[in-house]
């Protein structure tokens, strides 16, 4: 069960999953304190007892709070609802080396897996500008490589749990990158999936049309991503 986009929310959820992890005041009057972690009842007895310090008073440890971070993630993507054992995941552009949406997930999830699909720079900024969001083809140049070259640095640190793909790979009616995602994946690929994935594959004639740019912003273009460009294969 592959969702799509949300807004990014998980960011939000990030700052407050590493507060809780990494402050040192929570360290000390909290995890520190809780050696179980797991009755919540048990801070009523302190909260009884006039000479003991309450102001900081919780009963949760570092697993409980993992846990309970993980509980409300998967309320969202992985509901009790569904009453059967899935693989979930979601495609979101919203995260990226601004927050630390992947270092939670990857902590929280031991057997996650995350799959990067870029796109060559230029074909990039040009839709940006026909959907009008561009920010400039400069800032869009930049943006670019910052967020691809965090892909490579993620990927280059988690061996084996991510891959990096590219769109005009993925949208190649004759390639076989669909087959070699799903055998990373481990999952198994039948005829039907296969030609349920062909009728809705996309092309570069959908959407948009996009922009033509001019040798001189192709050129700026490559200029600006040429080091994780080159890199990616671009």
């Amino acid at each position: 069960m592959i969702y799509g986009e949300h807004g990014g929310f998980l960011k939000d959820i990030a700052k407050a999953y590493f507060i809780n992890l990494e402050n040192e005041k929570i360290q000390k009057y909290i995890m520190s304190r809780n050696t179980s972690g797991e009755d919540p009842k048990a801070v009523f007895e302190t909260l009884k007892n006039p000479r003991l310090w309450t102001a900081w008073t919780n009963w949760y440890n570092r697993k409980a709070a993992k846990n309970n971070f993980r509980d409300f993630i998967e309320s969202f993507f992985n509901p009790d609802s569904l009453q059967r054992e899935v693989h979930w995941g979601f495609k979101e552009i919203r995260y990226g080396p601004d927050d630390r949406v992947m270092e939670m997930l990857t902590d929280l999830y031991s057997s996650a897996r995350f799959i990067f699909i870029v796109r060559h720079p230029v074909d990039v900024v040009a839709s940006k500008i026909s959907v009008r969001m561009s920010d400039g083809i400069e800032t869009d140049a930049h943006n670019w490589a910052a967020q691809n070259s965090f892909f490579l640095r993620f990927h280059h640190e988690t061996s084996g749990r991510s891959a990096i793909v590219s769109y005009e790979d993925l949208i190649n009616k004759n390639g076989q990158q669909l087959k070699r995602l799903f055998d990373w994946l481990e999952f198994p690929l039948s005829d039907k999936q296969s030609n349920m994935i062909e009728t809705t594959r996309p092309s570069e004639e959908e959407g948009p049309k996009r922009k033509r740019l001019d040798h001189d912003e192709v050129s700026k273009i490559n200029k600006i991503t040429q080091k994780v460009r080159l890199e990616l294969g671009y």
